[in-house]
């Protein structure tokens, strides 16, 4: 980097991404203008046998959803319920994923007429996943707890018959226990990481990632029960405490599907089941379609590849999102500012999701939940201005924490290269926002982070959530230090915790200590991934116009980055935006001009004066200002041409 750049977090690694290998095609055979048929080669698309369907995906593309592991069991048995008009409990996450998934099972079963309501449970009072006493509850029907979203059938008080849980259960041993002691069927559908040896004991288990090669047909004397009919009417005797063992290849072709989208996948086997066939009613297709939008939601916001299905769900659902029936989600639309504007994943990440978020992290989700499920014209409106405020009590929050965060990383030496893993906790740390901390810290410091929130003192527990890089997984990272943990779960990127708080130093030293075997100090640092390197001619009208195909980026598929080299300043940099904290730059090569943004790169203004020529990564995006489209980039490094 250059020696007069003022602020030296901005220091990033360039690194020019791989070719993927086996990639032999010749991007020439595209016809695509040069520059994108190297960026589609970079992602690993062959030439051109791929390249149509990944410009355009279609619904054709989209797996048949009895081919995932438990659904056509499960399909089955919400058939039966809807048909015996049994009491239906449909138990989500509070998170973006959860909710959507929550709502896309709640639409496709009441247009069924079925008697179904939705609990969601609180963040902080109950915690991540399905709990024993919640299950007991609703068994019992004692209690409608998180319960907010009734069809046209309410039947809160009468015990329930079938609960379906969305994104969360595949590790819910006691709950699904606790379930069969109580005579309910227990659905679960999740995408999170498991261990084949200990599934939990289930009516049906769904998850696109387990193998039904190996399988063990345990039932118990309860299954048998309701198998004979002395219980609930099931249809489905052949296949009763299926559980699978083996965690090998699913038989499933795409394993990255996130919550919602396992969700829509059991929707449509449910339709198809209830309604008898392949080909559904009209109304259940149109039904179908309006669902893409809300597995969209959650598919972006739940951080997934942007690939394959979850390519296919994203592009058509967020091009379907402003044409739904559902009123809860039009007023989260216009309460973001998004009315007239095209939807993208990016909007999705940063406008919609935190709104949905906002009300489980500060609170409870159950009015997202309604929001996108019961919410009428009148209520829906103001539901949504709520949760804009609470997304606001989010930021200044997060903020808030992330500062102080800052401060005890450095003061504790956790920055140093020999500690390649931070573990930060203190007591009243808001816990429905140490996720989005966590991935603040890893951002500004390069290593995998974990924040905690105490409860109750030196003799309390701690409860948070970890984020990770490239290179370490952090669900395996914090299963090394399982005996030190109360529980947790996740994934590779992301995971939760708990733990008493007497354990926390030592979980520090065994989490340090596993990273720094996986991590180098050189990997200490942001890493710029380059796609390709091009001149300002390069970037033409034909090659913007291509570039939105290559949307929805995300993870899988993120947001394209170029080097350009010796680049001039045409005109002397300005500050723009609040406090002068972004930059903004005209650009010129070879005759061509481009205007250039630079987000949080205010303070480079002053050195980059006309005539300096400078080295950039930046994204080439096509921007939209008061209904005006125009080309420009947005720079995410920069330094002074040598």
């Amino acid at each position: 980097m250059m020696a007069l750049m003022p602020d030296t977090r901005t220091r990033k690694r360039w690194r020019l991404a791989p070719q993927p290998p086996g990639n032999t095609g010749d991007p020439a055979a595209t016809g695509l203008p040069p520059l994108i048929a190297r960026l589609l080669q970079r992602r690993g698309i062959t030439w051109p046998e791929r390249v149509k369907s990944f410009l355009d995906p279609r619904l054709t593309d989209l797996h048949d959803p009895a081919l995932i592991p438990g659904v056509p069991r499960a399909a089955r048995r919400i058939a039966d319920a809807v048909r015996d008009a049994q009491r239906i409990v449909i138990y989500g996450d509070y998170d973006v994923d959860g909710i959507t998934a929550s709502a896309i099972l709640w639409h496709l079963l009441t247009l069924a007429g079925a008697r179904v309501e939705t609990y969601v449970p609180h963040r902080i009072e109950e915690g991540y996943g399905l709990n024993s006493e919640a299950i007991r509850a609703l068994a019992e029907g004692k209690s409608d707890g998180g319960s907010v979203a009734q069809s046209q059938n309410p039947a809160t008080g009468e015990p329930a018959s079938l609960i379906i849980s969305v994104d969360c259960g595949i590790t819910a041993i006691e709950p699904a226990r606790v379930a069969r002691e109580c005579g309910v069927d227990l659905v679960i559908t999740d995408h999170h990481e498991f261990d084949p040896a200990n599934l939990p004991d289930a009516f049906a288990l769904v998850h696109p990632r387990l193998n039904t090669s190996l399988e063990s047909r345990v039932q118990s004397p309860e299954s048998k029960a309701r198998e004979s009919g002395k219980s609930h009417a099931v249809s489905v005797s052949a296949d009763a405490g299926l559980r699978t063992l083996d965690s090998g290849l699913s038989s499933y072709p795409f394993p990255h599907l996130c919550g919602a989208g396992v969700a829509f996948k059991l929707a449509w086997q449910t339709a198809k089941t209830i309604c008898g066939g392949e080909r559904l009613p009209q109304a259940y297709r149109d039904l179908m379609l309006d669902l893409l939008s809300l597995a969209a939601l959650g598919t972006v916001a739940d951080i997934v590849p942007l690939l394959g299905e979850n390519r296919v769900i994203t592009s058509h659902g967020l091009g379907h999102i402003k044409r739904t029936r559902f009123t809860g989600l039009n007023a989260l639309i216009e309460a973001a500012g998004l009315g007239d504007e095209k939807i993208s994943a990016y909007d999705v990440g940063f406008k919609l999701g935190p709104r949905l978020n906002a009300s489980g992290r500060m609170g409870h989700a159950r009015e997202a939940v309604h929001l996108l499920t019961a919410a009428s014209d009148r209520e829906a409106p103001g539901i949504a201005a709520f949760l804009t405020s609470e997304n606001e009590k989010r930021r200044a929050t997060e903020r808030e924490i992330f500062e102080e965060a800052k401060q005890m990383v450095v003061q504790s030496g956790f920055d140093h290269e020999d500690s390649r893993a931070i573990v930060l906790g203190k007591e009243g740390w808001h816990p429905g926002v140490v996720g989005i901390v966590a991935s603040r810290i890893v951002e500004a410091f390069a290593r995998p982070a974990v924040l905690l929130s105490y409860s109750g003192g030196d003799d309390g527990e701690a409860h948070g959530s970890a984020r990770s890089v490239e290179g370490v997984s952090i669900h395996e990272a914090i299963g090394h230090c399982a005996a030190e943990l109360t529980s947790y779960g996740g994934h590779a990127m992301a995971a939760g915790l708990r733990l008493e708080v007497r354990r926390v130093e030592k979980f520090r030293a065994m989490l340090v200590e596993y990273v720094n075997g996986k991590l180098a100090p050189a990997d200490l640092v942001g890493v710029l991934d380059i796609d390709a390197e091009c001149a300002l001619d390069g970037l033409t009208a034909e090659f913007f116009a291509v570039l939105e195909k290559l949307a929805p980026f995300g993870r899988g598929n993120p947001a394209p980055l170029l080097l350009l080299s010796g680049v001039a300043v045409d005109r002397s940099a300005m500050r723009m935006g609040g406090a002068g904290k972004h930059l903004s730059v005209q650009l010129r090569q070879n005759g061509k001009f481009i205007r250039a943004v630079g987000f949080g790169l205010g303070d480079f203004a002053p050195d980059l004066a006309a005539g300096v020529k400078i080295d950039i990564v930046a994204e080439p995006v096509v921007s939209r200002w008061q209904g005006e489209r125009r080309p420009e980039l947005h720079i995410k490094d920069l330094r002074v041409s040598r």
